[in-house]
């Protein structure tokens, strides 16, 4: 899971085209990103399968009605994960503890 992901779908709706929403996972623990409009920092931990994602502090942009509508989806879909899985396909999946699928993204950078 660690390394850059671009962000495709976030509860159940596909992002905006050009969207800036990606989400990188960093060694140390830490969480970095975009939502689709402002930036985002915070702290997760992986144990097997099982993700926690929080607190997320994020700058406060303003920005068009449908960006803000997308991030506020994206946000929402990583604070409420409970699990993190990449199959082989290679996509990134947030499920929520009922395993409802919050989160799809998709490797940006080369790392396995």
């Amino acid at each position: 899971m660690l390394g850059a992901w671009r962000i495709e779908q976030a509860r159940s709706e596909p992002l905006l085209d050009r969207s800036a929403a990606r989400v990188d996972f960093g060694p140390d623990g830490q969480l970095a990103g975009n939502g689709s409009c402002n930036t985002l920092r915070g702290r997760y931990t992986l144990t097997g399968n099982t993700l926690k994602i929080g607190p997320i502090v994020t700058t406060r942009m303003a920005c068009a009605t449908q960006a803000m509508e997308q991030e506020d989806r994206v946000l929402t879909a990583l604070e409420r994960a409970a699990s993190a899985r990449v199959p082989p396909h290679g996509f990134l999946t947030l499920a929520d503890a009922d395993g409802a699928v919050l989160l799809r993204a998709s490797r940006i950078d080369a790392k396995p």
